[in-house]
């Protein structure tokens, strides 16, 4: 995803670019340190911080949002499967948490991106109690899709946006409608 970047998103000059390990670190432990899991593993798990940082700087896209010098969002995501990618953290200070922002940079540094190169669909979770996240996935088309209960994050709802339009297509004939199991996904009209 780092192809291309630095870009710039907004006229009072928020760029999105190639994230630095440090100042990615940093801001999330200010602004959002819930998501850090390191709060909430047992003490004497020293192996977590290192396999941790290793997996984000050798397989993840880390790409930071930038303004006057400072840090305002971060975005960090690897491929999930072959044609599938995970959003693993998504996360804007509240003063940039503005949803043309969030569109063009989900639009132009993220979903272009990777529809050119064959991913046919993006998967984020977040927990039920975040509507502010449920809202802006909701308003980047992404789809409820299941839910789980994670030992080390709770309950949390899966949410797919699909690049591909025949796996959208797939995934509304199957899911949605009144067609009942067994009804190789056709519809039943009337």
């Amino acid at each position: 995803l780092s192809e291309g970047l630095p870009c710039k998103l907004t006229q009072d000059g928020v760029t999105a670019q190639r994230g630095d390990p440090h100042r990615v670190r940093d801001f999330l432990s200010a602004e959002f340190p819930s998501l850090t899991e390191e709060a909430y593993s047992p003490l004497g798990n020293g192996h977590t911080p290192h396999a941790k940082r290793a997996y984000i700087e050798t397989a993840c896209d880390v790409i930071e949002l930038r303004h006057v010098d400072r840090t305002v969002g971060v975005f960090i995501g690897a491929p999930d499967d072959w044609s599938s990618y995970y959003i693993r953290v998504f996360a804007m200070a509240q003063a940039y948490q503005r949803p043309t922002l969030i569109r063009r940079f989900g639009h132009e540094c993220v979903f272009t991106r990777l529809s050119a190169h064959g991913v046919q669909r993006v998967i984020a979770e977040t927990s039920p109690a975040n509507l502010a996240m449920s809202r802006t996935l909701s308003e980047l088309q992404f789809y409820a899709t299941g839910h789980q209960l994670s030992d080390r994050w709770g309950p949390l709802v899966r949410y797919t946006k699909f690049l591909d339009q025949a796996c959208e297509e797939s995934f509304l004939e199957r899911f949605t409608g009144t067609a009942p199991p067994g009804s190789q996904g056709r519809r039943q009209r009337r």
